[in-house]
């Protein structure tokens, strides 16, 4: 199989690492993980002062990230991008940084309770931003498959993307 890039996407808490992590896992041929909390966990949040600086460092982080995922796509191993998609022009950055690889958009659901109850048990969000984020999440996305991960497990969904992206692939050779 040519190598290929599988961009999840869906709000905070619906599950897009753990399904990423099994995707790892089930794969037969290692599989790149990146994600946006990687570039910003390269900063040290703490000791930035302004509020001004802040959001400096974080688009930088955001522009970093887009940049680096056409690198991470000339591997042979196949990428998954585990992305929250909260402006529209993240989503063109992500389109256009690999545009020169066979991309499948898959959309990651979760009812807006499950969500909450979910960001709330966590302890690790913060409460409110899976609201935030739900009505405008996959407004404007199309994708090439759609789950519902309140009714599958992450191994279940990362079965369903593998054999979903093997067919695909198969189809095209």
């Amino acid at each position: 199989m040519n190598p290929v890039a599988i961009v999840l996407n869906g709000a905070s808490s619906a599950g897009k690492t753990s399904i990423a992590k099994s995707i790892q896992r089930q794969s037969p041929t290692p599989v790149l993980h990146a994600e946006l909390d990687t570039f910003l966990g390269m900063i040290d949040w703490s000791v930035i002062a302004t509020i001004e600086k802040k959001n400096e460092c974080f688009r930088n982080c955001v522009d970093n990230f887009y940049s680096n995922l056409s690198i991470l796509a000339t591997s042979p191993y196949m990428l998954v991008v585990d992305q929250v998609f909260e402006q529209h022009d993240w989503f063109e950055a992500c389109k256009n940084s690999l545009q020169n690889i066979k991309t499948y958009f898959i959309g990651i659901h979760w009812p807006l309770d499950v969500l909450e109850t979910r960001e709330l048990l966590r302890g690790d969000r913060r409460i409110g931003i899976a609201k935030g984020q739900f009505n405008n999440i996959h407004l404007g996305k199309q994708y090439e498959l759609e789950l519902d991960s309140s009714v599958a497990t992450p191994d279940e969904c990362a079965s369903a993307i593998i054999k979903f992206i093997l067919k695909e692939e198969q189809a095209i050779s």
